[in-house]
């Protein structure tokens, strides 16, 4: 491609444009989530598995996939792995916290495309 190297700029960007296109909504504890909205509040789901050490003493374990987050509007948290707990949010971000660990999504503003999903009372 000698001579032409805008062709080759546009090579690069189109061969990268499938990557762009699906990058994660949000990011936490170094995984990446994507998020879906219903009538009971926000799901994230991590794009890639997540690999978890379980601590419980001679039955400790390690837990690996894909996890789901779910937010619901009365600000209880549902995890695939941890359990229930609870989530809120304040100007610096939102995070889920649960008995033996909190996922925090610092500098980050929860948001549906297609829905609205009232936070009122989920403040920290």
């Amino acid at each position: 491609m000698r001579g032409r190297p805008g062709v080759l700029s546009l090579m690069v960007c189109l061969s990268l444009q499938p990557v762009l296109a699906t990058a994660a909504n949000y990011v936490a504890d170094n995984h990446s989530w994507t998020i879906t909205c219903n009538g009971s509040g926000y799901q994230l789901k991590s794009v890639y598995p997540v690999s978890r050490f379980i601590e419980a003493g001679v039955n400790s374990k390690v837990s690996e996939g894909i996890e789901t987050l779910n937010l619901g509007k009365s600000c209880d948290a549902q995890h695939t792995v941890l359990g229930t707990g609870k989530w809120c949010w304040a100007n610096g971000g939102f995070t889920a916290e649960f008995s033996s660990h909190s996922i925090g999504f610092p500098r980050q503003e929860l948001s549906c495309p297609n829905e609205a999903v009232e936070l009122d009372g989920c403040g920290c």
